[in-house]
């Protein structure tokens, strides 16, 4: 059985010097809880630093993104090489990602199948939005994710990834936890999800 996992996506926050002393403050309670495997994924300008600071702390550090290619003419993106320099592991596929640029379960697949090749652990991330949920699509928007976002994945990469569900609301909308619509499990039985 895993571990218990949490990460901490810090989103676009923290400048460099407030990123180390958040770190600073958080390492001790991080690493009072051995049982549960934790990892930080500050802004892609203080990876460096993060991973030096929790270097033989036993806390990951993972990117909150990277494109699927090894290099090339993408001004603006990061490739899997670049991330795993500093990092074991890489959320994909965002609610945010997927609503501001654009991204798909097609590109997710991309960049899931780049983490793997250089030994990342991609945090893939699923979930619907409010009137998805609303509308009672949530166990197909998630399948409909998992079947195009991790097609072409060996069962032995399957096992070497994390998928996070979260709901796909905004900052502010009348949905609360609590109206979260969502029970499955994924059975590795049937080699897919149970609704």
């Amino acid at each position: 059985m895993r571990k218990p996992f949490v990460a901490g996506n810090w989103k676009m926050n923290k400048l460099a010097g407030q990123a180390k002393i958040l770190v600073e403050e958080m390492l001790p309670g991080l690493q009072s809880v051995p049982a549960v495997e934790s990892v930080l994924c500050p802004p892609f300008l203080s990876l460096m630093l993060v991973s030096e600071l929790v270097a033989n702390t036993g806390i990951g550090v993972g990117a909150q993104n990277l494109f699927w290619e090894t290099s090339g003419a993408y001004t603006g993106e990061v490739s899997p090489e670049m991330v795993r320099e500093f990092c074991d592991y890489v959320i994909l596929g965002h609610s945010e990602r997927r609503a501001y640029f654009g991204e798909t379960d097609q590109t997710l697949n991309k960049r899931v199948l780049a983490a793997l090749k250089v030994g990342l652990t991609p945090i893939v991330c699923v979930g619907e939005t409010l009137s998805e949920n609303e509308a009672g699509l949530t166990a197909d928007v998630i399948h409909r994710q998992v079947v195009e976002g991790l097609a072409n994945l060996t069962a032995e990469q399957g096992e070497k990834l994390v998928v996070a569900y979260g709901n796909r609301n905004r900052t502010g909308s009348k949905w609360t936890s609590r109206q979260y619509r969502f029970s499955g499990y994924y059975s590795p039985d049937t080699g897919g999800f149970i609704w």
